[in-house]
């Protein structure tokens, strides 16, 4: 793993003060996301079974992984967004990239789970940014570990230097 995405990860909360604004709100509302968390899983999963690329990845697996899902959620909200924090979601990043799920699937999940947190806590405006905003930064993790899996194969095929590679491909 480059530092890439660990530094995207540090500059989004900087840029948002997230330290200080959000990461105190989120172990305070994750009773009420919880309570809808069977829900919002049981939802997502059945969203996905009308896919018919994601529901071949799920196959045979929905109720570990509806498990695995609430336990991802719960983690949302414990109040830890340090380097522990970073590592786990990176590892499911990796996950997602060594199952060949198509980086589409982050995205388009992350916008299902953004307007399931906004249904919840519509009647709490600075607890759904707060909600919003770990999901985004969730997903800068998640992403950031398809870029650096694509980085590395370049790297590897092209034999170019993947620091080379990462500042060639930051002039645009």
């Amino acid at each position: 793993m480059s530092e890439t995405t660990k530094n995207n990860f540090n500059r989004a909360k900087a840029f948002c003060n997230f330290d200080a604004v959000y990461a105190p709100l989120l172990p305070t509302i994750k009773d009420v996301v919880m309570k809808h968390g069977d829900e919002i899983t049981n939802t997502f999963y059945a969203e996905l079974a009308n896919d018919e690329v994601a529901a071949a990845i799920v196959s045979g697996r929905v109720e570990q992984l509806k498990v695995t899902h609430k336990q991802w959620m719960e983690e949302l909200f414990n109040g830890e967004y340090g380097d522990a924090y970073f590592a786990q979601r990176y590892k499911i990043g990796e996950t997602h990239v060594r199952a060949k799920i198509e980086p589409y699937f982050v995205e388009v999940i992350t916008s299902f789970l953004r307007r399931k947190f906004a249904e919840v806590l519509s009647d709490n405006p600075k607890a759904l940014e707060a909600a919003l905003t770990i999901l985004d930064l969730d997903a800068i993790i998640i992403i950031g570990a398809y870029h650096e899996d694509r980085m590395k194969r370049m790297s590897e095929v092209t034999g170019m230097n993947q620091a080379l590679l990462e500042r060639l491909m930051s002039f645009g």
